[in-house]
């Protein structure tokens, strides 16, 4: 049966997880990938390059968190809007839900509170940086603690299955939606000569931390399926599994066009500067494109990656909009009894 607010909260779940993802996966692309990336060539790092708007993505972050909360509560109590100032008390303090909002918006405003304090005091940069990891993680896995994960207990194996999948998708999607909103702007306050170079040291670092993250994706994805959808035929005769056979549908173009920057664009890009010697991957990846499309000049590479890394963004969106429609579903090995939980699983 549809809770009344099943579209609406789909699409703040949509919203959330986007968000999210963006918060987790910037921290990611501006440690793992931009600074590493900008040290190795020896680009100045002072004038705001790999960073994304943090504050106000977690504001929007909290919009969507207090949504979540009220829509929650309204189809916890089965009540109507009008009696929602005396039931938000009852769930914050009461279920197991509230608890774990309470910290997440806790964490919300430590990781703000770490941004503005870094900008203004760059001294203690190092120590910072612990600090804005070690929230997002602790951000990422209230996700778990909040969802459907958590209802074989908050210390369950499944929990550990899901938080690793949403840290996961975070590293990798999140992380495409950072070095696209970030990388191009960045490149363009360095010299040309200097460009070329680290826009390839930029794509071998993302692409390390995105195989990781795939490799996690996958077999976490396989265990939480496993989990909760307990036969083939429920795969494919539930609406929940059917949204999940979509989702991993989508997955699959994306990854074929990681794979295309990671074997196709960076090894030309290296290739210029005498600096590679193309490995098994490579060669097929370039035999497939160019067979099947016009070799791309050497000058128009940059622009051919940031147009895959937008289509792969926009599957993204498809992949976390999947994930928001599963959360209002309940897996079939459980029985649909309205919506006594919101189920979360990215």
């Amino acid at each position: 049966m549809n809770h009344p607010h099943m579209f609406l909260h789909i699409w703040v779940r949509w919203l959330d997880f986007v968000v999210l993802v963006t918060v987790l996966g910037g921290l990611s692309y501006r440690y793992f990938v931009w600074a590493p990336s900008s040290r190795a060539r020896g680009v100045d790092d002072r004038q705001g390059g790999g960073r994304i708007p943090l504050v106000t993505m977690l504001a929007v972050l909290l919009v969507t968190s207090l949504t979540d909360l009220v829509l929650r509560a309204l189809m916890m109590s089965g009540k109507p809007v009008s009696d929602l100032v005396s039931v938000l008390p009852t769930v914050l303090t009461k279920t197991h839900f509230g608890s774990i909002w309470i910290w997440r918006v806790g964490l919300i405003f430590f990781l703000g509170s770490i941004r503005v304090i870094g900008e203004r005091r760059s001294s203690v940069a190092t120590g910072l940086k612990y600090l804005s990891l070690g929230g997002a993680m602790a951000l990422g896995l209230t996700t778990s603690l909040s969802g459907h994960a958590a209802d074989q207990g908050s210390g369950s194996w499944t929990v550990v299955g899901d938080w690793i999948h949403v840290m996961a998708i975070s590293g990798w999607v999140g992380g495409l939606f950072a070095l696209r909103i970030d990388l191009p702007r960045s490149l363009s306050r360095i010299r040309e000569s200097e460009r070329r170079g680290l826009l390839a040291t930029a794509i071998r670092s993302f692409s390390t931390v995105a195989m990781t993250c795939v490799g996690a994706m996958f077999l976490s994805g396989a265990y939480n399926t496993w989990i909760h959808v307990h036969s083939p035929s429920l795969l494919v005769g539930t609406d929940y599994g059917k949204i999940l056979i979509l989702k991993w549908v989508l997955l699959i173009p994306m990854i074929f066009l990681g794979g295309v920057s990671r074997f196709y664009i960076l090894p030309r890009l290296e290739a210029q500067a005498g600096s590679v010697r193309l490995g098994f991957p490579a060669r097929a990846m370039r035999s497939i494109i160019e067979t099947v499309w016009k070799q791309p000049d050497d000058s128009k590479l940059e622009g051919l990656f940031f147009r895959l890394i937008l289509i792969e963004a926009v599957l993204g969106l498809g992949v976390l909009g999947c994930s928001a429609w599963i959360t209002q579903l309940a897996p079939p090995h459980e029985p649909a009894v309205g919506f006594e939980h919101d189920h979360h699983a990215m």
